[in-house]
């Protein structure tokens, strides 16, 4: 079981799609990237503080608010990270992030081979975000070492599928992945661009034979 400590350990990016080599990979996007658009997802916050009575907080993705003592409200990940980091809130953990939940989610996808359970699109970069900022705070010292544990269980799992299925390919006219999150596209992505890249140029390269041998016959044709 994993600790419970809020330390660089329990932040450190266990939840990487890319193995040890990931500095020398040409990723379309990056990791850190993935993370940034995840900051737009919404998490329930309990503010401690009043914001002008009854008032929201106006934002470019929107309003936000109204912040009332012990009276929960929604707000993008960002801004709940940022009022936590300075004592003005508690973060409640997501649904999805249930201890109870999670094992459900895990026993199914060790169950089917073949399907993804759904989660949120960017379930892994949330759950690093929130694991970051003291996370024995919103979950509880024994609640996050289950919580992250069964994540990173859960994500072992899928790459394997993932991995699995990709193999087959070669053998079908289509390949059916459905509820992928973002990291784990991210992942085929970098599969897909190489193998379509390399697709084109065998592609111009059978254009341009053909190309050649017409124009050879046409040359070799009596007058």
């Amino acid at each position: 079981m994993a600790s419970g400590s809020s330390g660089p350990e329990s932040s450190r990016s266990f939840f990487s799609y890319y193995g040890r080599n990931a500095q020398r990979l040409e990723m379309v996007v990056a990791p850190e990237e993935l993370e940034f658009f995840a900051q737009q997802e919404l998490v329930t916050v309990v503010p401690n503080f009043s914001l002008d009575g009854s008032a929201s907080l106006p934002c470019i993705g929107g309003n936000f608010g109204p912040f009332q003592p012990n009276m929960p409200t929604d707000v993008p990940l960002w801004m709940a990270t940022m009022l936590h980091n300075r004592k003005k809130c508690r973060i409640q953990p997501p649904g999805w992030m249930n201890a109870e939940h999670l094992q459900g989610v895990y026993d199914e996808e060790k169950r089917s081979s073949t399907s993804f359970q759904p989660l949120p699109f960017y379930y892994l970069e949330v759950a690093q975000s929130l694991f970051r900022e003291n996370p024995t705070d919103t979950f509880g010292a024994e609640g996050f070492g289950k919580i992250r544990d069964l994540l990173e269980a859960i994500r072992k799992v899928r790459y394997h599928k993932i991995e699995s299925g990709l193999r087959k390919v070669e053998n079908a006219d289509t390949i059916k992945l459905n509820n992928l999150a973002a990291a784990e596209c991210n992942l085929i992505r970098l599969l897909f661009k190489g193998s379509l890249d390399h697709f084109y140029e065998l592609t111009k390269n059978d254009k341009a034979w053909k190309e050649a041998s017409l124009a050879s016959v046409s040359l070799s044709e009596p007058f």
